[in-house]
Formats: C-alpha cells, structure tokens, sequence
C-alpha cells in the first residue's frame, strides 16, 4: 500500500514539474518573442525618423529639381499617409517602416513619424532594397513648395512627350521608355506601364488627366508627376495641403503689397491673390485653374516698377 501511494506521489511531482517547466517556458518564449517585437518597433520608428531627416535634403532652393536613391541592404516597407484636417492649416503626413526579417517574413511597422511641412507623393504602401526619390519645385507664381515624389517600382513610359522623357531620365533610373507598342508587350510586362495616346495600361495619361485605378487625378505643370507616382489619395491630400499652404503665404504678399502702396507702388496683385485664395479645392479638377492664375500672377509682378515686385 505505501509502495503505490509512493507511486502516485511521484508521478504527480513529475506532472506538477512539466506543467510548471512548459508554463516557464511558454512565458519565456512570450517574454522574448515581446522583447523582440518591442526592440524591432523601436528600431523602425528610428528608421522612419531617419528617413524624414533624409527627406529634408531635397529641399530645390533655386534648383529646378533634386534626385537620388535611397539604398538598404534588405527589402524594406515604407508606410505613407496623409490628413489634410490635422494640425492646420497645413494638414499633416506620417511615415512608418519595416523591413524583411527572418524566413522573408515581414516585421510589425514601427510607430509614425511625421514628415514636417513636406509634401510627400508616393503610394500608400512601397517595397524594395531601393528608394528612388526626385523633388520639383511647385509654384503659383510664387514658389510655394516642393513636391517629393518617391518610388520603389520599375516603370515603363510609352510615347512620353519629349520633354517628361528628358526630365525623368536624369530624375528616376527606374523607368524605360519605348514608342513601339510590341515592345511595350514584350519588355514591359513585369514593371508599371504608363502611356500617352490612350492606350489602356496600368496608368493612362489624358490632357490634363492620370487615370489610376480607375480614378482621375487633374494635373497642371509638374504635378503629373506627383499623379503618376502617388495614390490617389495622398494625391488629393496633397493638393489641399498646398493650396493652404499657398492661402498662408499669399496673405503675407498681400500685407507686403499694402505696406509697398504707401510708397507709391501700386497693382492688382492683392486683389488677384484674393481671388485665388477663395478658390476651395473639392476635387484634383479645381487644381486646372491654377495654372491661369499663376502665370496671371507672375505677369502682375513682372510689369511691376522696380523696387514694387513682390517676390
């Protein structure tokens, strides 16, 4: 009798110590795989801040445009959004970032950073050992900002005009260019085909028109780029981004315009700049105005006496 209750003793320590020993190590495993994630989102909101920094230097100045690559010895993911409500007037965009980690599984991206008072084309979402970045100059007769535009996808440009085709050659490595559709067919069928003429392929460029998935993005000037390389979304954003940051600086031209008025100087620029600043941007299609408007302004400013320009 006391030899079986012996048994029974040692049997339940032995299940008491392996339920305790897989407890122990399912909390360390937890533990670990926790630190792991924790140290990876660490790591990647750093990256993302890096990469906002890195940004800061495709700032044009007189330039009429910047570009470079990016490069990262793993497939990384960059994350982009944009809110056109938060911290007015200028609305807001953030940036995250991951990378490949073992067994080409992807980590959880890190914490959003934000991009300070840039406006930043891209997809929602880009993924590759390379980011190629080229910056413009985006202007309404004054210079209002510059339009980042990143990608990581190869793309193929059939019958671009001239002069996009000598622009992005010396702006983005990533695209070829071709008027012969057979070639379009046979090299083109692994990268993003954009095409002129209309012809349907994975972006379609009208007057005044980037047809992306199904939705219509306007353009006047160097904004097709930004349609071309951009969601949809981060487009429009964008767009609404720029024209506050635009209403911002022309009340400023509009104050110089009056002090320069007690000194004789005297023009319609106020009053046009007015004009403009009412303008509300629904949609990408108000955005074909401001080409008008522009030039209009650049004219004013132009005829104006010396000593009475405005920029």
């Amino acid at each position: 009798m006391r030899k079986q209750k012996r048994g029974i003793a040692m049997s339940f320590n032995w299940i008491f110590a392996l339920i305790a020993g897989a407890v122990i190590l399912f909390l360390a495993i937890y533990g670990v795989n926790r630190f792991i994630r924790t140290s990876e989102q660490t790591i990647y909101t750093e990256s993302s801040a890096k990469l906002a920094t890195i940004l800061e230097s495709f700032e044009t100045g007189l330039a009429s445009g910047k570009s470079d690559s990016i490069n990262f010895k793993k497939p990384i993911r960059t994350f982009y959004e944009c809110d056109e409500f938060n911290n007015r007037p200028f609305g807001r965009q953030t940036l995250a970032f991951s990378e490949q980690t073992i067994g080409n599984k992807w980590g959880e991206k890190g914490g959003e950073v934000s991009i300070k008072n840039k406006y930043v084309f891209a997809e929602n979402i880009l993924e590759g050992k390379t980011l190629n970045v080229f910056s413009k100059p985006f202007s309404l007769g004054f210079k209002v900002a510059d339009l980042i535009i990143i990608s990581s996808e190869n793309y193929c440009f059939y019958q671009a005009p001239e002069d996009i085709k000598n622009e992005m050659q010396s702006l983005n490595p990533n695209i070829i260019f071709t008027e012969n559709p057979q070639d379009l067919q046979e090299n083109c069928s692994d990268k993003i085909q954009v095409c002129w003429g209309g012809r349907d392929c994975d972006i379609r460029i009208t007057e005044n028109r980037v047809i992306k998935r199904g939705e219509e993005m306007y353009y006047t000037g160097d904004l097709i780029y930004a349609a071309i390389f951009s969601s949809p979304e981060i487009y429009k954003c964008n767009l609404k981004r720029l024209k506050n940051k635009f209403n911002e600086l022309a009340l400023i031209y509009q104050t110089k315009s009056n002090i320069i008025q007690k000194y004789g100087c005297g023009s319609s620029i106020s009053s046009n700049l007015e004009i403009i600043k009412n303008k509300n941007i629904e949609s990408s299609r108000e955005a074909l105005i401001w080409e008008t408007y522009s030039e209009n302004l650049n004219l004013i400013n132009q005829n104006a006496d010396r000593g009475c320009k405005l920029w």
